[in-house]
């Protein structure tokens, strides 16, 4: 490892410690939707991410949080974003479906980047996304000891919600950094009331950061973090790492702060294709009473003619 590599890897950690150490409180409300491979399609949560890949890159998610816990979050996700031939201008979609409990989530993004390419490799991108998210609960699955109980005699009505959201992403050949809000509309009473009870959607805030530290040419590190906040929950860390074998194995093990031990497994099937695993380890108050969360993803991507990095890291 060179001399400034380490010292770059050193600097990287020494944040990451203070960070870590920071008087964080243990969560306990979930982000929906929850992603441990978020980092292999960042434009999940960041809309400046959009089109970063220079290609066609349509990826496809799936989550069962909690095994063993009756409702527990199940989630799956279709993501796609390509950039345009100028390469300044990139769009993307993203369509999620979430449920847990008898609740069903429906979400329909668009989004847009642009891209300042100071050189090749060295780039600033301000994105924007728009959608709108469905919620229903569908009362009529539930099995009642009184079955006169009209109350869950039919659904809920379904409400619709319109959400929009911007990002930040600079990046160059071996770092990262990112900073996005997702939902920058805050709803109140009455826009959005659910039985008489007080539903509000904050602003979430995701700050990410990443580098690439090639060993030798079989050995690549990449350590990562994300720290999440919004409002009324205390702020919440992933510190990631992950060795990557000859460009085509990444094994990687990532904390979330008074949530999860996470081991990753993925695995460059083709040039073009690559299949992950997540398995989430629960250390919160739920220890003991789920099996662990599971998460599969797989990215293929299409060139069309357009100039494609391989390997990407980011």
């Amino acid at each position: 490892m060179k001399k400034h590599q380490f010292q770059c890897f050193f600097f990287y950690w020494v944040i990451l410690l203070g960070l870590t150490c920071l008087p964080f409180q243990i969560m306990q409300a979930q982000h929906p939707p929850m992603y441990s491979q978020y980092m292999f399609n960042t434009m999940l949560i960041n809309p400046a991410y959009t089109g970063s890949r220079n290609a066609l890159s349509v990826s496809v998610l799936a989550r069962k949080q909690w095994v063993g816990i009756k409702g527990a979050p199940f989630t799956q996700t279709v993501a796609l974003h390509s950039p345009l031939r100028n390469q300044k201008n990139s769009f993307g979609f993203t369509f999620n479906h979430d449920a847990y409990g008898v609740s069903e989530n429906l979400s329909v993004f668009a989004s847009y980047a642009y891209r300042i390419h100071f050189s090749e490799k060295n780039r600033l991108a301000f994105g924007l996304q728009a959608g709108f998210q469905s919620i229903q609960d569908r009362w009529t699955r539930l099995k009642l000891d009184d079955n006169i109980d009209n109350v869950f005699s039919a659904d809920s009505p379904v409400f619709y919600m319109p959400k929009a959201g911007f990002g930040v992403y600079y990046d160059r050949e071996n770092l990262y950094i990112g900073f996005s809000t997702p939902q920058i509309i805050k709803y109140s009473p009455p826009l959005l009331t659910l039985y008489n009870s007080k539903a509000i959607a904050y602003n979430h805030y995701f700050l990410t950061a990443g580098y690439v530290i090639h060993v030798n040419p079989e050995i690549t590190l990449k350590p990562s973090i994300l720290i999440k906040y919004v409002k009324n929950s205390p702020l919440q860390l992933d510190a990631n790492l992950h060795l990557i074998l000859k460009d085509m194995v990444w094994l990687g093990i990532s904390y979330r702060t008074g949530d999860a031990i996470i081991g990753t497994f993925q695995f460059q099937l083709a040039p073009q294709t690559q299949f992950g695993y997540a398995f989430d380890y629960s250390i919160s108050k739920l220890n003991g009473f789920n099996q662990g969360s599971h998460e599969l993803f797989m990215r293929y991507e299409f060139g069309f003619g357009m100039k494609v990095q391989s390997p990407r890291y980011f």
